[in-house]
């Protein structure tokens, strides 16, 4: 079984088990956060989706818990899994990290506080209770997704940097990316030993339902706090580096013309064999994202998916013989 493959059965198979505790899941664009349907905005609906003949349908319209439509979408492509967190009656607490050096801004704790998880912390300890355990996933950034169950008649929505600083409370009009979902940086995966979600606490439930409507806080000497969206601007040089590399490559396998399919995928795997062999991205990633970039050629021209991969298999071994960092070439 290729890499691939048993990556597409591990989404399928996670996808269905979240499905069956009741939560709507829909695909996300592979190794992004973003949702892979619509691929269009409410204003630019033109009714020609066959899911919006009716009217829009949003990608939380559409998340599902239906088996069939499950399998069918997480078919032959590593989508990422999406949870809408508004049907499946969850709020989910995403706590972040901040950038390198950088510390709490006021009013939101003591400077060396440099993650959500403290500030959490502190929201906690000042409203004398403990954060209950929960179900809880570990996030490529180094943060963390709590998930609870949401209040009964209660609509809690998103308030992104207004309960504290690199917090991110999800709830209707939100999602979350799922284990064992992967991104360019690494991917989510379930922490073992914590319990089934529970219910969200009243003391947390009251300070979601304050901040709803509070304006972000700013002092005369740091901007409002704002939850950090993950992006290029948030990644270190040699991350860029690497995810400009990567598309770069893709992009010239998807687009190879009839007859020059191999070619373009030999060279492309070498080049970024080279980066595994620099150990600026982990080959299984690489692997994974050079055969998604293949997918469509698959089936034409007689083109294979095993030729496929045992042309990956063969420029990965290649570039990894020559490792390249941004700095330029490493001895090997």
């Amino acid at each position: 079984m290729t890499g691939q493959q048993s990556y597409l059965d591990e989404l399928v198979q996670a996808a269905l088990d979240y499905a069956a505790r009741g939560w709507h899941v829909f695909p996300l664009v592979p190794y992004t956060k973003k949702p892979a349907c619509p691929a269009h905005t409410a204003a630019r609906c033109d009714k020609s989706d066959p899911y919006c003949r009716h009217g829009h349908t949003s990608w939380e319209d559409r998340a599902t818990r239906d088996p069939g439509r499950i399998r069918r979408a997480w078919s032959n492509r590593p989508y990422g899994i999406g949870i809408a967190c508004g049907p499946s009656r969850l709020v989910v607490i995403d706590t972040d990290v901040s950038k390198p050096g950088a510390g709490a801004p006021s009013p939101w704790g003591p400077t060396g506080i440099r993650a959500g998880d403290g500030v959490l912390a502190n929201l906690a300890a000042d409203a004398g209770q403990k954060l209950p355990a929960t179900w809880t996933v570990a996030t490529p950034s180094g943060g963390f997704h709590r998930y609870y169950q949401a209040p009964a008649g209660i609509r809690l929505g998103n308030t992104a940097g207004k309960l504290g600083w690199l917090i991110d409370p999800r709830g209707r009009g939100g999602h979350v990316v799922a284990p064992p979902s992967r991104l360019l940086r690494g991917r989510y995966h379930l922490i073992d030993g914590y319990p089934d979600p529970v219910p969200l606490p009243d003391w947390l439930t009251h300070l979601l339902r304050e901040t709803a409507t509070r304006p972000q806080p700013a002092t005369s000497s740091s901007p409002a706090p704002v939850q950090r969206q993950s992006g290029p601007d948030d990644q270190t040089p040699t991350q860029r580096y690497v995810t400009a590399a990567i598309a770069a490559e893709t992009g010239h396998v998807r687009h190879a013309a009839s007859g020059q399919r191999n070619h373009a995928l030999f060279c492309a795997s070498v080049a970024l064999g080279q980066l595994v062999g620099g150990r600026q991205v982990d080959e299984t990633t690489v692997h994974d994202l050079l055969l998604a970039a293949c997918v469509d050629h698959v089936g034409v021209d007689g083109f294979t998916a095993a030729e496929a991969n045992a042309t990956i298999a063969s420029g990965l071994g290649r570039g990894k013989t020559q490792p390249r960092t941004r700095n330029g070439r490493t001895a090997a």
